[in-house]
């Protein structure tokens, strides 16, 4: 079964070079590498830049945006399977063979599968304490248990650490967001497929200060806001109580954002935040929340 790796660039800097080289190292061979190259970078720099001679990577030049590099290359992907992986973040070497051995053994064809990851900020072996872990107390679970743990600490799930069988994707189009990762994934979750969660650590997420969630403008809080409405339009399909505490705790979240950007949009938010606090019945507990957040 072919694996379709899919890596947005826009430059070239140091941690692009091993990102790749994660990617092709995979004990699961069977892989194509697609480089997808947006805004000013070219293939030829970029090719000049990794100086790696693999027949599996292919290099596409598509229009400017991350949303639209990965939109392009699923385009042209030929794999079974679909993971996609920043250019500043890692895998682990048994990354793909685990989860292509853990779909293909599953009952379900639109099973997808994700691992535990961790944050670093150089070398993997960094040490971590990773916050989800309750996300993982049972290997197979579906949509609706998902969101119900992460409704329980809240969390996120890390780009690199899903794999997706392409046919699961559909339509389903990446979107210009700061938490694009979140809306897509919320698009495959509409679905209520299996989800077979791997315990173990096989995918990085590199923090660095050019982070995308580190550079915050109105611009980005505005894609934000979008992004979560598109969250619960999707996420609201599964028709579980849980979803509402979920989105309570977002845009709780948001209110920290917001007073990065001079309190942009903050009554919007507060009452996006009450709306979702009143639906998830947390009586008393969501004006202290409010409370903690507005004076934190």
């Amino acid at each position: 079964m072919l694996v379709s790796i899919i890596i947005p660039v826009h430059k070239t800097i140091d941690y692009f070079k091993s990102c790749v080289e994660s990617a092709l190292l995979q004990s699961y061979s069977h892989i194509e590498v697609l480089i997808a190259c947006n805004g000013e970078l070219e293939i030829q720099t970029c090719k000049d830049f990794l100086n790696i001679n693999d027949p599996r990577l292919i290099y596409l030049k598509t229009k400017p945006g991350r949303h639209n590099a990965r939109n392009e290359a699923l385009l042209v992907a030929k794999g079974k399977y679909i993971q996609f992986l920043d250019y500043d973040d890692l895998l682990f070497l048994e990354k793909i063979e685990t989860q292509v051995s853990l779909l293909e053994s599953a009952n379900s064809t639109g099973a997808i599968s994700i691992t535990k990851w961790k944050k670093f900020k150089n070398e993997l072996n960094e040490s971590y304490n990773f916050p989800y872990n309750n996300i993982f107390e049972e290997e197979k679970i579906d949509a609706r248990k998902l969101i119900r743990k992460l409704s329980v600490n809240g969390g996120f799930i890390a780009t690199g650490s899903w794999l997706i069988p392409k046919v699961s994707i559909g339509n389903i189009q990446w979107i210009d967001s700061p938490n694009d990762d979140a809306v897509f994934l919320s698009g495959i979750l509409k679905e209520n497929p299996q989800i077979i969660m791997v315990s173990e650590t096989y995918a990085g997420y590199r923090i660095h200060d050019e982070n995308t969630s580190s550079l915050f403008k109105k611009s980005e809080l505005d894609k934000l806001l979008m992004s979560w409405e598109l969250i619960y339009q999707n996420l609201n399909a599964l028709n579980i109580f849980e979803v509402n505490l979920y989105l309570y705790k977002a845009y709780l979240n948001l209110i920290r954002y917001s007073k990065v950007v001079n309190r942009y949009r903050i009554l919007f938010i507060i009452y996006k935040t009450i709306i979702f606090g009143f639906k998830s019945k947390l009586g008393f507990n969501l004006f202290l929340d409010l409370k903690r957040m507005l004076l934190k």
